[in-house]
């Protein structure tokens, strides 16, 4: 059974077991009734961490509990929870907002007075960076001299949810050893993107990209998210792709990661691009084109033999360009 499906069952059996209709649930939650009913048939993939936000409190049970069902968060990092962290996330608004200032604080306390990464910091930073990364070790290096700030930021929103919650967690309880009130700390402003040297760029989640509808159908869209637009990208020229299989793991990207992929046609032989073949299903490739006009699409596992294909049957959809990684399950 999937997890939407086993989710969207646990949520059924929930809210009727508080006797709420879904009519009900939504104008107690402010969630639609066909947007809930969607979940409750595993149709519509798992509600957003902000959507559990607006029916915790409704369905009278815990954050955490709906995160822990959802799979933003293992049972082990949800126990590890301390009751002020619990109360820090069910009392806020806007779950972004806290943990965004969580990130702030922490950047402000490895960075010196002019936003400079101190040096017991650097080596260990930039070793993160150039792992999140396709760009080569130079490019990446460069970058971080010039924009030391910056790249905590990308960092920092890089970690996976459960990620964030770990951190704000240990945070929390960093705080309290110092005698500091982690609620002073994190009513701070949040981060103001407007102002950093790099921008934040709104793009889809895609499941998948399928034959016969435009990439960006709301069929293929699972969410929106927010990532650093380090190229300067416009609205609608890049989105996130979920990965599937084992095939380019020698590249480093494993099965449950992310892509962002900029939306093009044309790309440089060896580029890992994300390529329809013959109308299925797209597919992530390493590409090359020969002179005579067929196409390779290369595996970065050896257990794959390279496919062949005539341009024609070949369409590029996009080329991607950094990878978000998943921590792996031990």
């Amino acid at each position: 059974m999937s997890r939407e499906i086993e989710f969207g069952s646990y949520l059924r059996k929930l809210r009727k077991e508080r006797g709420l209709s879904i009519r009900r649930l939504e104008e107690m939650s402010g969630v639609s009734n066909a947007y809930l009913s969607q979940i409750e048939n595993g149709k519509r993939g798992l509600p957003s961490p902000e959507i559990l936000k607006k029916i915790y409190e409704p369905l009278d049970v815990g954050y955490t509990e709906l995160m822990e069902k959802a799979g933003y968060i293992s049972t082990s990092v949800k126990s590890e929870l301390i009751p002020e962290t619990i109360e820090a996330l069910e009392s806020t608004n806007a779950l972004s907002e806290l943990i965004s200032n969580a990130g702030e604080y922490f950047i402000n306390s490895v960075t010196d007075e002019n936003g400079f990464i101190k040096e017991d910091y650097k080596e260990h930073f930039l070793k993160e960076a150039q792992e999140i990364s396709i760009l080569d070790a130079e490019e990446v290096k460069e970058f971080f001299d010039e924009h030391p700030s910056d790249i905590l930021q990308i960092l920092f929103r890089n970690l996976t949810f459960e990620e964030k919650i770990s951190f704000l967690n240990t945070l929390i309880i960093d705080l309290s050893e110092k005698g500091i009130d982690h609620k002073d700390v994190l009513k701070s402003e949040p981060i103001n993107v407007e102002s950093n040297k790099v921008q934040i760029l709104r793009v889809p989640v895609l499941g998948y990209i399928a034959a016969g509808l435009p990439i960006l159908a709301e069929d293929h869209i699972e969410e929106w998210i927010e990532i650093p637009n380090m190229w300067n990208l416009k609205d609608n020229q890049a989105i996130v792709l979920k990965v599937k299989g084992d095939s380019m793991i020698g590249s480093r990207i494993y099965e449950g990661d992310k892509v962002v992929v900029k939306l093009q046609q044309e790309i440089e032989n060896g580029e890992i691009a994300v390529v329809n073949i013959n109308g299925d299903e797209a597919t992530l490739k390493r590409v090359k084109k020969t002179e005579s006009g067929q196409v390779i699409l290369y595996p970065d596992n050896p257990r794959y033999e390279p496919t062949f294909i005539t341009n024609e049957s070949a369409r590029i959809i996009g080329k991607v360009i950094q990878v978000m990684f998943e921590p792996k399950k031990l």
